[in-house]
């Protein structure tokens, strides 16, 4: 008998298409909400690509600055007396955006300082000095900046010596 009734039919019609109406609705909030943790995740994708890539130029720098250290060590060793060129490092096919380089540090008047001549405890070694030290050490303060590719720069400071007989 209720399904004969006109009244009841049209209830039943108008039932269904608020329920249509509020599955769209809770579709459209869904696909809403997806789209924003989509957003979010791309923009955590990015900041950390931008991360990485500034901690690889600082690693760049380094290492180029800890090379640029490293020749003034071999030139102090081959000829008593540290220098540092302004070198580029690397091949320019494996570094499209520019290579790493080194140099002295610009930032200080003089960035090969000799420190002077001095001891150590246990190089006060005395054979036939007439019991003054044989040997002595001349150190030097060798300061160096290294540079990636973006303008990214690193510098450091370096104590060395060398052993020099009296």
């Amino acid at each position: 008998m209720h399904s004969d009734n006109p009244i009841h039919r049209i209830r039943q019609r108008a039932g269904a298409r608020r329920e249509g109406g509020f599955a769209l609705l809770l579709a459209i909030l869904l696909l809403l909400m997806l789209a924003s943790i989509g957003l979010a995740a791309l923009d955590t994708v990015q900041r950390d690509q931008q991360t990485a890539g500034f901690t690889n130029r600082k690693r760049q720098a380094l290492a180029a600055a800890e090379a640029g250290v490293a020749r003034g060590l071999q030139t102090l060793r081959a000829d008593g007396t540290p220098s540092v060129p302004n070198t580029t490092l690397g091949d320019a096919s494996i570094f499209p955006h520019g290579q790493p380089s080194f140099r002295l540090d610009p930032t200080v008047a003089d960035p090969i300082d000799s420190l002077g001549l001095g001891g150590m405890p246990g190089m006060n070694l005395v054979i036939d000095q007439n019991g003054a030290a044989a040997y002595q050490i001349q150190f030097w303060k060798i300061q160096v900046q290294g540079d990636a590719p973006g303008g990214t720069t690193s510098r450091l400071e370096v104590v060395t010596g060398s052993l020099i007989a009296n």
